[in-house]
């Protein structure tokens, strides 16, 4: 029987990216079956067709593609299970960005009030998966999990899960590699970021090309450099705060430290990031449909990419195989992050080396930072256990502790409002 790699969200958007990167990883997955499930018969058919045309067109049609709407069925006897769902769809997504800006604070996936909205549907739904990948998956399965909130979903997993062996994925760094790799001209697999902190909330103390340390040379250009050679304000706000702190912070620092400049953009758009990407999504699929049975499928790449299926399937890859790996990961705190608490979950790089996750020690967060840092890791605690409970004192307690909350009656409305928009997801909500 071949070795088994399961996919939950197999007829996401996304799935390209993953397909393209299942193909670069071809003679680790020679002789593999891939089962893809999701919710969407008509979405996860498609995928089907596409991956399958996809891994054909590059060499790689010796790994099978199945299909399957039974989530059981899919993880029956898989080695490594990989999330890549969105609990309640865009339309929730929406809900989430449009109660947080309706209260005067930044909407946002995974930042905020929009991300501890998005953990009320993920956490339940990633630890019903965990119990799975316990009784149905192969003997020491991994679950690699891409669902947001990363962190908050980790801690979940960590705290009331089953004891499987678990990875919390997420390829925000790749942004600042790719950053730095159009700055500086060179490759950004050239590019070795040691970096540490909370998901989305990391910061960035030296850089490596082609394993030799280029941090003075980073910090010179990031010095010089000017708003017209980044791609769009965000970025433009990292080197801003970079040369504030002297360390690169992540993308979704801006959301902290430029709060009300973003909320102003988000008010001036009139519409959410989930409504943006709603707008978009008929021209995507059909471009899915056109180039599902082609000999050669080059599909809209506007909600997937390369990159982000690279990450999660590379990572797969070294567990599969055995070779030596260094990525970025999401994982208990074990002394990596020396002013954070022991458990907390933290992000920083790790080796992954025949088979063992090994995470790299990164020492302290700078002083100006440690203390919000903690604040969000703490709000992470409470939140998880808000979302496997379903306690609203919980909740309301973890909203009330974020740094862009910081209000006890906004956390209630803010609670009281999620509460009853997702009412359908929560139903253990008290």
């Amino acid at each position: 029987m071949s070795e088994r790699l399961c996919i939950v969200g197999g007829g996401s958007a996304y799935m390209p990216g993953i397909a393209y990167a299942l193909a670069a990883h071809r003679e680790t997955f020679a002789g593999s079956t891939v089962v893809l499930q999701d919710i969407d018969a008509d979405a996860l058919e498609l995928q089907r067709r596409l991956t399958t045309s996809i891994l054909r067109a590059r060499d790689a049609a010796d790994i099978r593609i199945e299909a399957t709407l039974d989530r059981v069925s899919a993880i029956e006897g898989a080695t490594i299970v990989l999330t890549a769902f969105r609990p309640g769809g865009l339309e929730a997504r929406h809900l989430d960005e449009r109660i947080a800006i309706d209260h005067g604070i930044i909407g946002q996936e995974t930042a905020g009030p929009g991300g501890f909205a998005m953990s009320l549907r993920s956490v339940p739904a990633v630890l019903e998966m965990a119990a799975e990948v316990q009784s149905h998956a192969a003997p020491g399965a991994w679950l690699l999990n891409y669902t947001n909130p990363v962190e908050i979903v980790s801690e979940a997993v960590q705290r009331f899960g089953p004891p499987i062996r678990y990875l919390g994925l997420c390829d925000q760094t790749a942004g600042e590699q790719r950053l730095l790799s159009q700055m500086l001209d060179v490759p950004t697999s050239s590019i070795e970021l040691d970096t540490a902190g909370v998901n989305h909330m990391t910061f960035t103390r030296a850089v490596r090309i082609d394993g030799v340390d280029a941090t003075a040379r980073v910090w010179d250009r990031l010095d010089d450099a000017t708003p017209g050679e980044v791609e769009g304000p965000g970025w433009w706000r990292v080197i801003r705060l970079f040369r504030l702190l002297r360390v690169i912070p992540s993308l979704y620092m801006q959301y902290f430290l430029c709060h009300e400049e973003v909320l102003g953009e988000m008010r001036a758009a009139g519409v959410t990031r989930a409504e943006r990407i709603m707008a978009i999504l008929p021209d995507v699929v059909a471009s899915y449909r056109r180039e599902a049975d082609a000999a050669d499928p080059h599909p809209s790449m506007a909600r997937a990419s390369e990159e982000h299926g690279d990450f999660a399937i590379a990572i797969a890859a070294a567990l599969r195989s055995g070779d030596r790996h260094r990525v970025i990961l999401n994982l208990p705190n074990e002394g990596q992050v020396a002013d954070l608490p022991t458990s907390a979950i933290v992000e920083t790089p790790a080796w992954i080396d025949d088979g063992v996750v090994r995470p790299i020690d990164q020492g302290a967060l700078p002083s100006e930072v440690s203390g919000l840092v903690r604040q969000v890791a703490a709000h992470a605690a409470i939140a998880a256990e808000a979302a496997a409970t379903g306690d609203r004192d919980q909740a309301v307690h973890a909203l009330a502790i974020h740094p862009l909350v910081r209000d006890l009656a906004t956390a209630e409305s803010l609670v009281d409002a999620y509460f009853l928009a997702h009412a359908a997801f929560l139903p253990g909500a008290r």
